[in-house]
């Protein structure tokens, strides 16, 4: 997995934001994330992945193209947490609403795929 930079990152009582570049990788961080957090695969797994016509079913070895997201918002939710994916014109914005004593777990799982 290629790393990416962040362009920002603000925490508050209830919230993470982090403001990605907007490419193709930003897909792959989310569906990462959703994993590790417990969302269950039927609800990431289609993220940024373009529909077989046929079988309506996602293609899991292609990506779409992230420039069609364009002031789009797609949100995720389970017991423990909400995350909305907003996309701009040039950056992604993911923002994550949790209790405080879960952000340390958001970070270091994101970690894994910021640059420094």
């Amino acid at each position: 997995m290629k790393k990416i930079k962040v362009f920002g990152i603000k925490k508050s009582e209830w919230k993470n934001y982090y403001i990605f570049p907007k490419k193709k990788e930003v897909f792959e961080i989310i569906r990462n994330l959703l994993r590790e957090l417990g969302f269950e695969e039927c609800e990431w797994e289609h993220f940024g992945r373009p529909i077989d016509k046929k079988q309506g079913e996602p293609i899991l070895n292609k990506e779409e193209n992230i420039k069609k997201y364009i002031d789009e918002r797609i949100g995720f939710d389970n017991e423990e947490y909400s995350i909305e994916v907003i996309f701009g014109k040039d950056k992604v914005f993911l923002i994550i609403h949790t209790e405080t004593n879960k952000q340390q777990k958001i970070s270091k799982i994101l970690d894994k795929f910021i640059q420094e």
